[in-house]
């Protein structure tokens, strides 16, 4: 687990990313060595789970900022926002997570839904969204027992982007060193 530095919530999230970042690299060098699938979905899971957690920490830092103190005990995105919404308050960090968990087509919006994937029955290796291009019907040809489903590093790499890009964005609005 990392550790926070405690003066500076921007910069215990920003360690939260480097996480992902290392364990993204990893899973790569993992996966052209053809390790194990057992490592591989464990790298996966570390990738996810980090740059959620990145999420989730900025989103309670904003709640807490406004007063909503039962923010510090909730773990998901959305359980955040209701408590935002149920005190009546607004955040601009919350409004960014908010607007990318509904667009589809953004990277955090898969991010959250591998997280909430992750928790179910499945686990890690569930694959709720099938690939969008000229072979859409590919994902039949897929083999199920994969660890990684064709494009899956390609999505954490577009995850790990647009993570980075919402905390520089939501620093603006939080203290800095």
């Amino acid at each position: 687990m990392s550790r926070m530095v405690r003066e500076s919530q921007v910069s215990g999230l920003r360690e939260r990313h480097w996480f992902a970042q290392v364990m993204l690299t990893r899973l790569q060098e993992c996966q052209q060595q053809d390790a194990k699938v057992g490592e591989l979905l464990a790298l996966r899971g570390a990738v996810v789970f980090h740059l959620y957690s990145a999420l989730v920490g900025l989103a309670r830092h904003a709640a807490r900022g406004l007063g909503v103190k039962e923010a510090e005990s909730l773990l998901s995105l959305g359980a955040i926002s209701d408590a935002c919404v149920r005190h009546g308050v607004h955040s601009p960090e919350i409004q960014l997570i908010d607007q990318a968990r509904t667009r589809h087509d953004d990277p955090l919006c898969w991010l959250e839904q591998q997280m909430m994937a992750a928790t179910g029955a499945s686990g890690l290796s569930r694959r709720p969204l099938a690939p969008r291009d000229e072979n859409a019907l590919g994902v039949v040809a897929e083999d199920p027992y994969a660890p990684l489903a064709r494009g899956d590093v390609e999505r954490l790499q577009g995850a790990l982007a647009r993570v980075k890009t919402l905390l520089d964005e939501a620093a603006t609005y939080m203290e800095e060193w």
